[in-house]
């Protein structure tokens, strides 16, 4: 299991009983005691959407949202705190304590309350819960018999002080947790954010000021044009203020990829108008749903959406505007993943190398997030405040449940049109209703862990068949012969047409042969023959040459028409012509670039079709960043200058001169 590269130290303060960044209180002086919340503590305010599922999770787990006063949560600040859990969970903090868990049941699609000792107290004092008194209780350990599925019950001692939480499974109680948090007293003083800003003062201010200096520094020495990845979310808007408080005036860059909610797309001209900054958008227009019919739900194991929304709409803007590239501003940070925890704070992507790439908010915490935004009330996206905690492309298969849920009911219509192609999916697929109403389309693979997981939970003891689904979505099928001596013969179903090795022939050789009903490549000592329904290969890279042969010759009958083969060529080699992929022989250096960033090559083809014959676990070759952008030279011109000096500035940004 990855560990986090980062985490947070989360103080509260007894007198001001609000969360502080340090030991001690910029607000009244005091020393504050430590908060024990779970990795990486990346804590938020709750807002008013928050404070509805956390009622609405009340009164589907006990019937009555009473509890909530008792625990403080109707007059004291509340604050959340992100955990692990197979959907979506979040302790919740007030007055200094963790007082419970509110977590989305994907199976029951629906909130619920996860009783902690704290809010145990409670639960047994309103009668809400059944008893056992066990005065050591172990985990796992059957207590009795009773209670509706997934039904909590408080385990206590002797004394009657809570112990350990239990939960009904099959009919049987069973010991879930023991309760290890420290046993502290809430704090009952109300307090407001005013007095959070004031209380964080010196930790707010050093975190901006480094910030700045970040971005000043970055500007100053590659002195490339500045662009700020505004995609409408509360950290890209943050980063854009530092960016204009740093004394920059930037370009705003919105990836639009066509399934944004209403909010984000109105903010992002909200913004754009109150800072009077230039806006670009990389738009995919209706790319998604014409592509969702050729390769299907996008998936956790399976994203190609990535290239066609965000990739070739993005460098087509690159490309464009910025042709001797850029200094990108992002807003990411390291709490919102442990990838993302062990990155720093610049970097490139290696399909957009051309962006130099900074993140000024790369150790911000979300409270330090917000304390910005409130205390220069920034122009925020309204869905945070109804309980949105990630925005973005509302049915990315990385989401979770809770979050289509909230899609659902806030925007209906939209939700509505994304069933219509999961249904159409589904009986393509011959696959039953529960993949559609658990979010199994969420995995490509159905032996993937997280898609068993919820199957056994439904009680199917037997996975699906990966061939036959990717059959299904292809609508290809390849069966593969190994003939000996190094050659390699696979039969396609239904036949491929030979134009599209004709048209594209000079990426995966160096001479044609035409006859009446086939075509041979050769590159060296390696050949591909292909005629109707059979692709052979012969030499020492047969495998690899066949696979590309295979690639080609899909790709031109699916082209997508995202553009990524034209716009990444380094030698201007290739085009769109008629809806079809066309390389000029005479240009072309096989470098293969094209077929790297193609999403029905390497994502399509290379996930549905190459597994039915090639089962073994293939390493699929990918070109190094340098390489890459050494190849694109024509494309994008980085000065060397520029070049030497960011290969380095990571490790100065990251060193906290």
């Amino acid at each position: 299991m990855k560990r986090w590269g980062i985490r947070s130290r989360v103080y509260w303060c007894p007198n001001c009983n609000v969360p502080v960044r340090t030991e001690t209180c910029s607000r009244c002086g005091e020393k504050a005691v430590p908060l024990h919340i779970g990795d990486p503590g990346d804590l938020r305010p709750a807002f008013e959407g928050d404070l509805r599922i956390i009622e609405e999770a009340f009164i589907n787990e006990f019937g009555t949202s009473r509890p909530m006063r008792s625990l403080g949560l109707t007059d004291l600040q509340v604050f959340l705190n992100k955990t692990p859990h197979f959907d979506d969970m979040k302790e919740v903090i007030a007055g200094g304590v963790v007082t419970g868990r509110v977590y989305f049941d994907p199976l029951l699609l629906k909130w619920r309350w996860r009783l902690n000792r704290f809010s145990s107290r409670v639960a047994l004092e309103e009668g809400l819960v059944r008893k056992f008194t066990v005065d050591h209780p172990r985990p796992l350990a059957t207590l009795g018999d009773g209670g509706f599925e997934g039904e909590q019950a408080v385990v206590v001692d002797r004394s009657g002080e809570p112990v350990a939480l239990a939960v009904s499974r099959r009919g049987r109680f069973r010991v879930q947790s023991i309760f290890r948090e420290p046993d502290n007293p809430q704090l009952r003083r109300k307090s407001s954010f005013q007095e959070v800003l004031a209380a964080n003062d010196f930790w707010y201010r050093s975190r901006v000021s480094k910030s700045i200096k970040q971005l000043a520094i970055m500007s100053e020495r590659v002195r490339l044009p500045v662009v700020v990845s505004y995609s409408g979310g509360k950290d890209s808007l943050a980063a854009l203020h530092l960016t204009l408080e740093a004394g920059i005036e930037p370009v705003m860059l919105f990836n639009d990829t066509g399934i944004e909610l209403p909010p984000t797309l109105r903010n992002v001209e909200e913004v754009s108008r109150v800072y009077g900054l230039r806006l670009l958008k990389a738009s995919a227009g209706e790319r998604f749903w014409e592509a969702v019919n050729i390769f299907g739900p996008p998936a956790k194991d399976y994203r190609w959406c990535c290239k066609v929304l965000k990739m070739a709409p993005i460098a087509d803007v690159y490309r464009k505007h910025f042709p001797e590239g850029l200094l990108a501003i992002v807003g990411q940070r390291a709490y919102e993943s442990v990838d993302r925890s062990r990155s720093g704070a610049v970097w490139r992507n290696r399909w957009l190398p051309s962006a130099l790439n900074l993140s000024p908010l790369q150790e911000w915490d979300q409270l330090t997030v917000w304390m910005h935004i409130i205390k220069n009330r920034l122009p925020v996206n309204p869905l945070y405040f109804k309980g949105f905690e990630r925005l973005g492309c509302y049915l990315c298969p990385a989401g979770n449940v809770a979050e289509y849920f909230l899609v659902a009911r806030e925007y209906p219509e939209l939700w509505e049109r994304w069933l219509r192609v999961l249904k159409a999916w589904r009986e393509r697929l011959g696959l039953s209703v529960e993949w559609v109403d658990y979010h199994l389309w969420r995995w490509l693979n159905p032996r993937a862990q997280g898609r068993r997981r919820v199957e056994l939970w439904l009680g199917r003891k037997k996975a699906g068949n990966p061939i036959k689904e990717y059959v299904g979505r292809a609508g290809i099928r390849l069966e593969r012969r190994d003939i000996g001596d190094g050659k390699v013969e696979v039969s396609v179903e239904p036949p491929l047409s030979l134009q599209g090795l004709k048209d594209q022939w000079r990426i995966v050789g160096t001479s044609i042969e035409e006859r009446e009903d086939e075509v041979i490549v050769r590159n060296g000592e390696t050949s591909v023959r292909v005629r109707e329904g059979l692709i052979s290969g012969e030499g020492e890279d047969s495998e690899e040459a066949v696979i590309t042969a295979l690639k080609l010759m899909v790709r031109w009958m699916k082209c997508a028409g995202c553009g990524n083969c034209v716009n990444w060529c380094p030698e201007n080699a290739i085009s769109i012509d008629e809806g079809r992929p066309k390389v000029n022989n005479s240009r072309c250096t096989g470098c293969m670039i094209c077929v790297e960033v193609c999403p029905i090559a390497e994502v399509f083809t290379e996930k549905l079709i190459v597994p039915q014959a090639f089962k073994e676990r293939r390493k699929v070759r990918r070109t190094p960043t340098s390489v890459l952008l050494h190849r694109a030279r024509r494309k994008v011109v980085i000065r060397e200058e520029i070049k030497s000096f960011y290969e380095g500035v990571g490790d100065f940004l990251n060193s906290g001169n």
